[in-house]
């Protein structure tokens, strides 16, 4: 009986340490280059105008240790707007704010402050119909693949979105991809770490 109970909690223990965030996604990525970037922003509706605004923005991602056990901090940064996501738990739903201003809601709001730093400087009427839609927002681990899922809580025009963090190597280097799907267009973004 004694084994069986240090085997449970030795098992309770790895399943805990396995939600959390691998130690290789810590860091400051630079933007490096795309790939059917505005491919995939056109399939997802964006004109021609608000498309080039996006593709010329430069674009960073933080990760960083939360204080709190087991949560990580997370930051996209660009350079009309940076948006924090604070004590983010791996399957957790938390609050969030988009690049386009709209709020991201979910079932536990305790989970994520928001610091909005500066308007993203794209004219309201662009993103007018997005102003409209509720998210929940959900970061988890599959293997040692990163999925960050937006997924709309409430009726209008807005279609879930994920987001999928790996490493790559490219040309002998390593690069943190982010890759996205919209209509059957995947587009890829190359990040280097800094």
């Amino acid at each position: 009986m004694n084994g069986s109970i240090v085997l449970l909690v030795v098992a309770a223990g790895f399943a805990v340490h396995a939600k959390e965030l691998p130690q290789k996604y810590y860091g400051k990525f630079d933007l490096d280059h795309s790939e059917n970037f505005d491919e995939y922003l056109e399939a997802k509706g964006y004109g021609w105008f608000t498309r080039k605004l996006v593709t010329f923005a430069t674009f960073k991602k933080e990760f960083t240790k939360s204080d709190k056990p087991g949560k990580f901090d997370y930051s996209n940064l660009t350079s009309k707007k940076d948006v924090h996501y604070k004590d983010v738990e791996l399957g957790k739903e938390f609050i969030g704010e988009g690049l386009d201003s709209t709020k991201h809601k979910t079932a536990d709001a305790s989970i994520a402050q928001l610091n909005r730093v500066q308007s993203y400087g794209l004219a309201p009427a662009i993103y007018l119909d997005l102003r409209k839609e509720t998210f929940q927002i959900t970061f988890d681990l599959v293997g040692e693949t990163l999925f960050e899922k937006h997924n709309p809580i409430e009726g209008g025009e807005a279609k879930d979105e994920t987001y999928e963090y790996s490493f790559t190597t490219k040309d002998g280097k390593e690069f943190l991809l982010v890759k996205m799907e919209a209509n059957g267009v995947v587009g890829k973004r190359f990040y280097k770490r800094l």
